[in-house]
């Protein structure tokens, strides 16, 4: 079971409070995340990543109190910082104790930017790579190295600050990471698979990485100027990362998961010339039975910053005199699964090699070792073979890491054995190679669910989507449908996009079918109007958060009166094109977004090809900006327009809101007269207190302040246990109006007695609720607003997710 695995190693080991300072407390601070700690050359702050405040930022803390002084930089919000490096210590301080270096994501590459600590600007270095990670500033300042890497091999990059000369130290197919300054700046040392491979070891032709043991990380310490590599650890099952120097360079602190658990460990560099794997000593410092990572330490030796997983979340913590500290044992206890690891007998699965291997008694028992010719018989490699080759036999050698999961032992008959041989021959060509295919196209099901809505103008409507895709994401197809008795009085669409580029095409083909009472001279009459085409589309991001789409529709519109068929019926065909301009970097809540901007600029119209009478061109614009505070409540300013002219101009509607449930219209009669209409009549949305469609015109502005709040996240009530969780409060108001002829445009007026009073300009004002059953249900209640007063309120159900 998982306590006999677990429980014993716990018990004599650390809790890391035990043996260092908690600076953060996420469980008071908020978040999960305290990772990437850089303590300040002084020793007097430390610069950290935390989401405490739901983005991943960094800040600046006080190192004697955990106190935080400030947030230095904010992430996901703009392009210069996308993102955050989170796994990796991204962060460095400057040798004047001002300045950070940190890595960013930023218009799909990895970026390095310098930020003063103390106004918070920053200017970006002049190089991009799709990797960046591991920044540390050289104690001359003239200097900072980074692990970067592309789409082939991860290297040790220098960038000179002074020439602007950017240099790859290890050039090479291993992976290094970790890079960290000798205090003299004349040496680096950096974590690595490369095991044997330094420089000037020349790789063979023949050479597979496959066949490499890349899973062992050791340090390594390159010479800047000479690029000599030599190495400093080889303990087989582990990882050694993270080093740090002692102020006098010649004693290294390092993170090694050598007894199962990543620990610190101290190791003396002053023979690191004449090093070799039997000096290959080490001894640990802590003792901690949860990991430690990411140390960083001081200039002067004295305090050591590190993350590790306590209590829920990712902390921070402090020690003082780290080089100093020494525990009673030269070795920790070596965990029960890494020693299950170690004594792991493997009967050998199938991986060919060369004829030139032999049996690698040293990891298997003497029961395990059979005939030597036996075995070359079968010429197959698992990792309990190395090479008679000595320049070979470092890199074949691997471990049950590769291979096992789990404590189990695995029982391997001949049947299995043959099997698998078969399979994997048949994936090799002639030369032992592995095949090459071509990639075919094959799509698979996404998603495939069916919705029900309601439309404020439609009523209630039903749609079943299927979307498909192929294995690499860069085909998608997007079928719907609403079928009712026939074709005709139907909705169905589908839809392809090409997403293999950054910029995205699509074409889709599609039919609406709508059914609406209009009035007439004898009564109310059904009319159908259908809208069927063709749309393609194109959409290019700038970066993550700004992007431009265009389209070009054709549609061919239709209006049938079904009561009466001697009403001749009405038909369009338009072609439409649409350019936007798209910003977006907002922050989602439980049902609508608490922070960020968004803002969309769409032009659009129809040239009249086919009948100018049709013609038209639209601008519409629509801001959002969302204010958060006390950490998921926010303000909302909203402010939309559109404008349309030409022969036949797009009508705007305000008034009501979308989805309403138990709707009012103002005309007593839905706004929909033409063919056109169906098309293009659009409503800005919501103006609460008034009926649906109060005003039509060609033109319209739309102002909504909204304040939101949780009021209920979790009540359980008795004696009846009924659950209360996420009710949502809002109080806004709504200010707006649609008009043809500005000139006429009147916003107030006077009433009989003398008094100012609205005209033109509606406003609206009220209260609300947002909660789920079954879907996300809205609750308003809203009063109209005339500067002399209010109206009576008016109740709106309502479904769907706010603005």
């Amino acid at each position: 079971s998982l306590k006999k695995e677990y429980w014993p190693d716990i018990a004599v080991k650390e809790d890391p409070d035990e043996f260092a300072k908690r600076l953060t407390d996420n469980t008071k601070d908020g978040g999960f995340y305290n990772s990437s700690p850089v303590i300040s050359p002084q020793g007097d702050k430390i610069a950290f990543i935390s989401d405490r405040d739901i983005y991943l930022d960094v800040y600046i803390m006080e190192v004697s109190t955990g106190k935080v002084l400030k947030k230095l930089v904010e992430s996901g919000r703009a392009n210069d910082f996308e993102e955050l490096n989170l796994l990796q210590p991204s962060l460095t301080w400057a040798p004047d104790n001002k300045r950070i270096a940190l890595s960013v994501k930023s218009s799909g590459y990895d970026r390095i930017r310098i930020v003063d600590s103390e106004t918070g600007k920053s200017t970006e270095l002049p190089f991009q790579l799709p990797g960046i990670e591991s920044v540390n500033w050289s104690r001359d300042g003239n200097k900072i190295a980074f692990n970067g890497h592309n789409a082939i091999q991860s290297d040790i990059y220098v960038y000179d600050l002074t020439t602007g000369a950017l240099d790859n130290l290890t050039n090479d197919i291993f992976s290094d990471s970790n890079p960290v300054w000798s205090p003299d700046g004349s040496k680096i040392a950096f974590s690595s698979d490369r095991q044997h491979y330094l420089k000037g070891s020349k790789l063979d032709n023949d050479f597979a990485m496959f066949n490499h043991n890349y899973n062992q990380l050791d340090l390594y310490m390159v010479d800047v100027e000479s690029r000599d590599i030599k190495r400093l650890t080889d303990w087989p099952l582990s990882n050694e990362r993270f080093a740090a120097f002692s102020s006098d360079g010649k004693e290294l602190l390092f993170v090694s998961d050598k007894n199962g658990i990543d620990n610190i460990y101290k190791k003396t560099i002053t023979d690191v010339n004449n090093f070799s794997g039997n000096e290959n000593k080490a001894a640990p410092i802590t003792n901690s039975w949860s990991q430690v990572s990411q140390i960083s330490v001081s200039s002067d030796g004295k305090k050591l910053a590190f993350s590790a997983l306590y209590k829920m979340g990712y902390n921070i913590f402090l020690i003082n005199n780290p080089f100093e500290l020494k525990l009673d044992v030269d070795s920790l206890k070596v965990t029960n699964y890494m020693a299950s690891l170690l004594k792991k007998d493997l009967e050998p699965a199938k991986l060919f090699v060369d004829d030139d291997v032999e049996k690698d008694t040293s990891k298997i028992s003497a029961e395990a070792v059979q005939d030597s010719s036996k075995e070359k018989s079968k010429k197959i490699f698992v990792g309990q073979y190395v090479s008679k080759d000595d320049e070979k036999a470092d890199t074949l050698k691997t471990t049950s890491r590769r291979i096992i999961f789990g404590g189990r032992d695995l029982d391997i008959d001949s049947t299995n054995i043959q099997r698998r041989e078969e399979l994997f021959t048949q994936k090799l060509d002639s030369d032992g190679n592995y095949l090459v295919n071509r990639y075919k196209i094959n799509f698979t099901p996404d998603l495939i669910f069916a919705n029900a809505g309601y439309s404020t103008l439609y009523g209630l409507q039903g749609t079943t989507v299927l979307s498909f895709s192929d294995v690499l994401g860069n085909h998608r197809l997007i079928g719907l449908t609403s079928l009712q008795l026939d074709i005709k009085n139907s909705d169905y669409g589908l839809a392809y996009y090409y997403l293999e580029n950054r910029l995205d095409f699509g074409v889709e083909a599609f039919h609406t079918a709508r059914f609406l009472y209009r009035s007439s001279f004898f009564g109310s009459e059904l009319y159908r109007y259908r809208n069927f085409g063709l749309v393609t589309s194109a959409s290019y991001p700038l970066n993550r958060f700004y992007r431009v789409d265009g389209s070009l529709s054709l549609m061919h519109v239709s209006s049938e009166n079904l009561d009466n068929l001697f009403v001749p019926s009405d038909k369009a065909t338009f072609l439409v094109p649409a350019f936007s301009f798209v910003h977006d970097n907002v922050m989602w809540g439980y049902t609508s977004p608490i922070e960020g901007t968004r803002y969309n600029l769409t032009l659009f119209g129809n040239p009249g090809i086919s009948k100018k009478t049709q013609s038209f061109y639209s601008a519409v614009y629509d801001y959002r900006t969302y204010m958060r505070f006390w950490f998921d409540n926010s303000f909302v300013v909203r402010l939309s327009g559109g404008f349309s002219g030409g022969a036949n101009p797009q009508k705007f509607f305000i008034g009501g809101t979308d989805n309403w449930v138990n709707r009012t219209f103002a005309t007593q009669d839905i706004p929909v007269e033409s063919a056109s209409d169906f098309a293009f009549l659009s409503p800005a949305l919501p103006l609460r207190g008034y009926d649906y469609a109060e005003q039509i015109g060609s033109k319209y502005s739309l102002l909504n302040l909204e304040l939101r709040m949780p009021l209920i996240r979790y009540l359980l009530t008795g004696p009846l246990p009924i659950l209360f969780q996420n009710i949502l409060g809002v109080a806004y108001i709504d200010a707006g109006s649609s008009w043809n002829d500005t000139k006429k445009l009147q916003l107030f007026s006077k009433n009989e007695f003398g008094d100012t009073v609205t005209k033109d300009l509606l406003i609206g004002t009220g209260v609300g609720l947002r909660f789920f059953f079954l879907t996300l249900w809205r609750f308003d209640v809203a009063w109209k607003y005339n500067v002399q007063g209010f109206s009576s309120p008016r109740y709106y159900f309502s479904i769907g997710y706010d603005f």
